[in-house]
């Protein structure tokens, strides 16, 4: 197994180690004479043209399209693994994704490279389809059944809740095309929006959960306008959510798309160097790792999330508004875990739990299954609440939704702690895009700023990243020439 990102709780780190997860897949560097074959360096007297900082999906991308566009580029990555928050495990003999999993094609960046590198996909267990076959929802102390015909209520309370969602993001891949409206519902929360609604205590509950399953947050944190982009972006229903947010996954994992990049760029990569120091000199950038080592580039490319982008000493400074929201942190902060039960699953087909607020878990959903274990993936919107790798704790939390489940393994990533993230996937903040939005991904001299937490369309999720990459490396080459 690799080692643990330093700074991280590594008790934990290995107590999850013991419940069964194993073969990490990582991203390496290629050989030093493969990385550089191809182009002559463009810019004599520097070490690179390019220096990407951030080995995630938006810093591969980056770095591979630099690449390919004919610069020499250098890859500084943190950890000792490239993917930044998406990392494949195994986990009780399956594929798991400890941060971002799910693809689809109504996500464009996402899905072209998979067609672009011949990946396969696979779909959810079973067989089945995006429907969900039984939902349990656990609201005010009630637990409620559903078939999936008798889910209709939960459906029409979602319907009525984004109502006015197009309106905000007629075009979710343009905040500004309706700014209007999107600053007018700025100051509202999700939470803020649901108490509005005359809802029953079983749909209110089923809304909170899915609500807090997008925010990653108790949904009082996250702005409805964030939760209003992910309904209208997949097509403004139940149906077309559901199908494009927890269907297909790569049947290789997350890095098998990582590994292509690298493959296809053949970019140069030093893995386990943190970056302290960034100057833009105006003819070039220095950048200087915090074991004190200097490399010289025509431009820089900033990958990194926007929770720790603030740690890095940038000359001259970052704008102010972009360190004062890494230092308020996205909303995104919950827990994500895998949970192997004994036997297979109680409810035939597909399942799904929502949870209200007073539930640990918010959304658990069938992730794979066997004849005699069952893997559910569950998302809770606070991390105190249960460790995701407390057996006991995520078997108290999950019987709220199947009373008599019996947990055999369970296991998360810390991402919340994690020195190199400090928080899950972007989720902004009720007064969000008024406040900051202007001041995200503006460039300063040769400083190129490609964040996967920026952005529009499918900012925070994979697809995401792969745009803000792709658009980094499309100025760098305005830049550079």
């Amino acid at each position: 197994m690799d080692k643990v990102d330093k700074g991280m709780n590594r008790r934990r780190f290995l107590h999850a180690a013991g419940t069964g997860a194993a073969g990490v897949a990582v991203a390496v560097a290629a050989p030093a004479s493969v990385a550089n074959a191809g182009p002559v360096r463009k810019a004599p007297g520097r070490d690179y043209d390019v220096v990407v900082v951030g080995g995630g999906f938006a810093g591969v991308t980056a770095a591979r399209d630099c690449r390919k566009n004919g610069y020499k580029t250098l890859v500084l990555e943190a950890r000792d693994r490239l993917g930044g928050r998406t990392f494949t495990q195994k986990f009780a003999g399956h594929h798991v994704e400890l941060g971002g999993t799910w693809i689809h094609w109504s996500q464009p960046y996402v899905w072209s490279e998979k067609e672009r590198y011949g990946l396969e996909v696979m779909g959810i267990p079973d067989g089945l389809d995006a429907n969900v076959d039984t939902t349990v929802v656990v609201a005010n102390g009630e637990r409620k059944v559903f078939n999936a015909e008798e889910i209709v209520p939960v459906a029409e309370a979602l319907d009525r809740y984004f109502a006015d969602a197009s309106e905000a993001w007629p075009r979710p891949f343009d905040a500004k095309f309706a700014w209007k409206e999107l600053l007018e519902r700025d100051q509202l929360s999700a939470r803020d929006k649901l108490n509005k609604l005359e809802l029953t205590s079983i749909q209110r509950g089923a809304l909170d959960g899915f609500l807090a399953a997008y925010g990653h947050c108790d949904i009082s944190n996250v702005s409805y306008n964030e939760v209003a982009r992910w309904w209208t972006l997949p097509g403004s229903n139940l149906f077309a959510a559901n199908e494009s947010l927890v269907r297909y996954t790569f049947k290789d994992g997350t890095v098998s798309l990582i590994n292509a990049m690298m493959e296809d760029g053949k970019p140069e990569l030093q893995l386990a160097t943190p970056v302290k120091k960034i100057e833009d000199k105006g003819d070039h950038v220095i950048i200087t790792t915090q074991q004190g080592k200097r490399i010289t580039a025509g431009a820089v490319i900033v990958a990194l999330p926007m929770n720790v982008v603030h740690n890095v000493e940038f000359v001259p400074p970052l704008d102010p508004k972009v360190v004062e929201a890494g230092q308020e942190k996205h909303a995104g902060a919950g827990v994500k875990v895998f949970i192997k039960t004994k036997g297979k699953a109680g409810y035939a087909g597909r399942f799904m739990g929502l949870g209200d607020s007073a539930q640990p878990i918010s959304v658990v959903l069938t992730y794979a299954k066997a004849d005699d274990h069952t893997i559910y993936a569950a998302f809770g919107s606070d991390p105190n609440r249960f460790s995701a790798t407390d057996k006991a704790g995520v078997q108290a939390a999950l019987r709220a939704y199947l009373p008599d489940a019996e947990v055999m393994e369970c296991f998360g990533h810390e991402w919340t702690t994690d020195p190199y993230s400090r928080g899950t996937y972007c989720s902004y903040k009720p007064a969000w895009f008024g406040k900051y939005y202007d001041h995200f991904q503006k460039d300063r001299g040769r400083i190129i700023f490609g964040q996967g937490d920026h952005g529009e369309g499918w900012r925070g999720f994979i697809d995401g990243a792969i745009g803000a990459g792709g658009i980094a490396a499309r100025r760098v080459k305005k830049l550079l020439g």
